[in-house]
């Protein structure tokens, strides 16, 4: 094996692998808050899956629907107030949207936030049904 062989397999960065105790996927905290509903309704028991979809479902923003809100109404913060990024809408609004270069920006970073929004709501309410 030369150097270059060893620094190209030392460069890469290994994927996560779930830890497993008797058979069962223990996932971690951070991953729990990036993963789907679907996947969260997994760990659910089946009987809680139906109403634990079902509110995700009314909780959750459509990612383009909200990339034509930020197009048309994003230069006065309008799609950061609709994924309850209250803060930032101000911010916005205030700024003509950064004088147009935020909104700019934002047409490519909308629709990721909203699925990060989605996940965290997912999340959220995973947690309450699991208390």
């Amino acid at each position: 094996m030369t150097n270059s062989d060893q620094m190209n397999n030392s460069d890469q960065i290994p994927e996560p692998v779930p830890i497993t105790e008797s058979g069962v996927d223990i996932i971690g905290e951070y991953e729990l808050k990036r993963a789907g509903s679907l996947i969260l309704a997994k760990k659910l028991p089946k009987d809680e899956r139906a109403s634990f979809l079902m509110a995700c479902e009314q909780e959750a923003k459509d990612p383009t629907t909200i990339l034509l809100i930020s197009i048309f109404l994003g230069g006065m913060g309008i799609d950061r107030f609709v994924i309850g990024d209250t803060v930032l809408g101000l911010l916005k609004l205030f700024s003509f949207g950064g004088c147009g270069l935020w909104w700019f920006i934002d047409l490519f970073l909308i629709m990721e936030a909203t699925k990060g929004k989605n996940a965290s709501s997912a999340y959220r309410i995973f947690c309450q049904l699991r208390d």
